[in-house]
């Protein structure tokens, strides 16, 4: 599936980027840890007010709009061979040729990464995960969780992380602090990016964490399908791009 602008699912607040609404249609036998889910809700929201958004506003203010899209584009990069993979085990073929085809071209003309040449010259942005395939797959979604720092997901997506994670061959060969440093500065980077939204979220949402959930699992099914929406369905985009809002 073709995606504007993918916000990494390990962060605690990824689905807090689109205008505040609240909703209420999850049946709750998918969230039968409620209780625990929101006391891990309320720990993630005190790291975002407290230390992630300080940060990132901060590295905001210093760091000027080249250098933050260019660490954008880097991450997005690196990301490009896990989504060549799994496009390759949901059997869409043509998705990875153009995963393989980005990944060349931004590795080499766009110099690591850092200027996203394939999509200036047309060559389609996908976004998948093992999460995406196993539910490609048949494989259920099992109950909602709040994970810690690393905010929604559900059984399936979190069995699927560490897949997700030795996907992407830097993490064969650089060492674990590395790598969780890498982390960080992409989840700063992508914080920043979309504070003003995050921001509005918080202050409008009447509630805030059945907000998050249905707008994950909204948003997760949808990604399953490859955007196409069941009928009268409410999405919730967490891939909210601030340049092109359309795709």
């Amino acid at each position: 599936m073709n995606e504007a602008k993918k916000i990494p699912m390990w962060l605690a607040l990824a689905a807090l980027l689109l205008p505040a609404c609240a909703g209420t249609g999850t049946p709750e036998p998918q969230d039968p840890w409620r209780g625990t889910n929101q006391g891990m809700f309320a720990v993630n929201n005190g790291v975002d007010d407290y230390v992630l958004g300080p940060v990132a506003r901060g590295w905001g203010f210093v760091a000027p709009d080249l250098v933050e899209k260019g660490v954008s584009n880097f991450f997005a990069n690196l990301d490009m061979p896990m989504i060549f993979a799994n496009n390759l085990l949901q059997g869409d073929f043509s998705g990875a040729l153009d995963d393989l085809n980005r990944f060349l071209v931004n590795t080499t003309v766009g110099i690591a990464g850092l200027i996203d040449v394939a999509s200036d010259i047309g060559i389609d942005k996908n976004d998948e995960d093992f999460g995406q395939t196993l539910g490609v797959w048949g494989v259920g979604t099992g109950p909602y969780l709040q994970l810690p720092l690393l905010g929604p997901s559900t059984v399936r997506d979190t069995v699927a992380l560490p897949v997700d994670f030795l996907s992407r061959p830097h993490t064969w060969f650089l060492p674990l602090a590395a790598t969780a440093s890498m982390g960080a500065v992409d989840a700063v980077n992508t914080r920043h990016e979309f504070d003003d939204e995050i921001r509005e979220a918080k202050e409008t949402s009447i509630d805030y964490y059945i907000f998050v959930r249905e707008a994950y699992l909204q948003n997760r099914e949808r990604r399953v399908r490859d955007g196409v929406s069941l009928p009268n369905e409410d999405i919730y985009d967490l891939d909210y791009d601030l340049d092109d809002e359309e795709e």
